[in-house]
């Protein structure tokens, strides 16, 4: 049921309305292409995580969350509840005030502009999956600044931490 996308009720995932605007010619192969999209992404992740399979998981949940045909919000809660488990990767994150307000916003935004679409009819559907768009981007940068940090942390453990004044010398921390 879930792999050929029948039901195009909107919700906060990708598919909903691509294929409501979709020639039906099309369709079987953007159902191929989107649904092989969850499975693309595990070898190569699985070959680079392989000595850390917590972390593997994490990103695996992440990206099933955010391809998944019909994802709920507890789909997206489920792999946000893991991230108190990474709170050392926090000083390696580059982006995440951005990816903060990109979900926190597009959070409040949702039922606003489902209000407007559904009820109030004051807007249309393009309004809500502009959110729906900015809400998927957002766990996307958050899925890839994670995995960033993960991988900087790793190096800075294996290689040490080099540290270089302004004029290019080797530089000393410290401590007082």
């Amino acid at each position: 049921f879930s792999l050929s996308v029948p039901d195009l009720t909107p919700n906060i995932g990708l598919f909903w309305y691509f294929f409501a605007e979709m020639f039906e010619h099309f369709r079987l192969f953007f159902v191929c292409v989107f649904q092989i999209n969850v499975f693309f992404y595990t070898l190569p992740l699985s070959v680079k995580l392989r000595d850390h399979p917590m972390f593997f998981m994490f990103v695996q949940l992440a990206i099933i969350a955010i391809f998944k045909s019909y994802p709920t919000v507890g789909d997206v809660a489920l792999y946000m509840a893991f991230l108190p488990m990474w709170n050392h990767l926090y000083r390696f994150l580059r982006n995440i005030f951005v990816v903060t307000c990109m979900l926190i916003s597009s959070s409040v935004l949702f039922p606003v502009l489902w209000h407007l679409w559904i009820y109030a009819g004051s807007a249309n559907s393009n309004f809500y999956y502009a959110i729906t768009l900015a809400f998927n981007v957002g766990q996307i940068l958050l899925v890839s600044d994670y995995f960033y940090a993960y991988i900087r942390r790793e190096y800075h453990l294996i290689e040490g931490l080099n540290l270089k004044s302004q004029d290019g010398k080797e530089a000393h921390v410290v401590l007082k």
